[in-house]
């Protein structure tokens, strides 16, 4: 009887701590029912529910942040959602400039000579004028072609195009009536860079 008993006991104290442990098992892979609020995780192979406010350790960083929470001065805070990158503003639209027309009106009784050099030596050229402030009146131009790498012209636009000087050295001369504005000329050659203005005054 006595064997019976014993043989009992040790039944008891092998099979209850392995059903102990087959429990923590058990419970090992089930996750936490949390309350509103909380998330659930498994943190150290425990589930447990995770809140802002509650104590953490940086080791679980990793974890916490995957449940939308970040592990700073030993407690939980909440991880700020991304916010949206900002739109870039629409361009600009940029207004047409008008299409150049010449000044119109009454001309003075000013008669002025004005030289033109046509110059091509340094880039990427240049258009120079004795004067560029002019009395309204008979203005006449002198246009000398200076440029060395080609021929060169001076066009007053809207008004006259001078003839294209192929050679080094030549030269033309014409007269316009100019009303008190501003003028625009270029080289039909290069127009994009020689290029420039004068006033002609009252």
């Amino acid at each position: 009887m006595k064997r019976l008993v014993v043989l009992f006991v040790l039944v008891v104290l092998v099979v209850a701590p392995a059903s102990a442990a087959l429990g923590r098992n058990s419970r090992s892979h089930e996750t936490a029912a949390c309350v509103k609020g909380a998330v659930a995780a498994r943190i150290g192979g425990k589930a447990v529910c995770l809140r802002a406010g509650m104590a953490c350790k940086a080791a679980y960083n990793r974890i916490y942040k995957r449940h939308g929470f970040t592990c700073v001065a030993g407690h939980l805070r909440k991880t700020p959602a991304a916010k949206p990158k900002p739109k870039p503003p629409a361009p600009t639209p940029t207004t047409p400039e008008p299409p150049y027309t010449p000044p119109t009106g009454t001309v003075g009784t000013a008669n002025t000579t004005v030289t033109v050099e046509l110059r091509d030596a340094v880039f990427p050229g240049s258009i120079v004028l004795s004067q560029t402030t002019i009395p309204s009146g008979t203005v006449t131009f002198v246009i000398m072609n200076k440029c060395i790498n080609g021929p060169c012209s001076f066009d007053l636009q809207g008004v006259k195009a001078g003839a294209i000087l192929t050679n080094m050295g030549q030269s033309e001369t014409w007269t316009v009536a100019l009303a008190p504005g501003i003028y625009r000329y270029h080289c039909d050659v290069a127009p994009d860079a020689m290029k420039g203005s004068f006033t002609v005054t009252p």
